[in-house]
């Protein structure tokens, strides 16, 4: 790759960025050289913060993936890969009839207690809780601004609220509440780069995940997000041109039944260097096989 630049190695995390719809759009900057589909088949549920967590470990931590089993069992969306989505009576009779209020004493009184807490906090920061091994332990000067299962929070309680809000009154606030959020990460990821002094750079953003969930049958609204993040993947292209760049995504989304969407079974990647990867926790090695270049 040359002489060592700054990023060395740049990571740009897409949570929920749809493999076929970055085909069918063509989008470039994402797709770089060489881009895959990578199999969550391992994933006993494809939960957000244990992949993530398995990209920074290089393993799929057992006892977080039983945590949310257990949840995805509770709550009523069963998203396992080897199994069809499925979601029980009360899961759509909570969306679709009871109001926030009822729904919100549900969770709160029943859900939480049965799951020992809310899963999104309890697992947001398992890598760092239980002391394992991370990537970042392997550089001298890492930078991220937090990795689901690495210090953030998936989502928050006004964002839990507003989507709640979104399959029952309108998609809008939250919309720009997700927007809002996005907007903050992508400030931090050029003040990062134009800094030019770590050697690694793990970038997260959930815009696509979030939009998807309520916009993936609306496929005109959801290119224009996926367009920006096209956009963004190009400027950080051009800023890291000697860097190793991978892009990679936890899973894709899919409609399901009604308006929303699901997460789709398998996950993307692409870099800038012909190299691929099979699974999303594999890249861990492949960082750790450049972490001296």
């Amino acid at each position: 790759m040359g002489k060592i630049t700054f990023p060395r190695i740049l990571v740009l995390g897409i949570d929920g960025l749809e493999y076929s719809l970055v085909e069918k759009w063509r989008l470039k900057n994402i797709m770089q050289k060489t881009y895959c589909k990578l199999d969550l088949s391992d994933y006993r549920v494809i939960a957000t913060p244990p992949i993530w967590g398995s990209m920074l470990t290089g393993k799929i931590d057992d006892e977080i993936m039983k945590i949310w089993e257990k949840t995805s069992e509770i709550v009523g969306v069963i998203d396992h890969p080897k199994t069809n989505m499925k979601q029980k009576w009360w899961a759509r009779l909570g969306i679709k009839f009871l109001p926030l209020s009822v729904n919100e004493w549900i969770w709160h009184s029943f859900f939480e207690k049965q799951m020992g807490g809310n899963v999104i906090e309890i697992t947001a920061n398992y890598v760092n809780e239980k002391k394992q091994t991370n990537i970042f332990q392997f550089f001298e000067k890492p930078w991220t601004n937090g990795i689901p299962s690495y210090g953030r929070p998936f989502t928050d309680s006004i964002e839990k609220k507003l989507l709640d809000n979104a399959f029952r009154e309108g998609k809008t606030p939250f919309r720009d509440y997700v927007i809002k959020n996005y907007k903050n990460d992508k400030i931090q990821l050029f003040s990062a780069l134009d800094k030019q002094e770590y050697d690694i750079i793990f970038w997260y953003t959930s815009l696509l995940d979030k939009l998807g969930h309520i916009y993936i049958k609306n496929p005109l609204t959801l290119m224009k997000y996926y367009l920006e993040i096209n956009e963004i993947v190009g400027k950080a292209i051009e800023k890291c041109s000697s860097s190793r760049i991978y892009v990679i995504s936890d899973h894709g989304m899919e409609p399901f039944k009604g308006t929303w969407g699901l997460h789709s079974k398998y996950a993307f990647f692409s870099s800038n260097t012909d190299e691929t990867i099979d699974k999303p926790f594999q890249l861990y090695n492949l960082i750790l096989k450049h972490k001296n270049d």
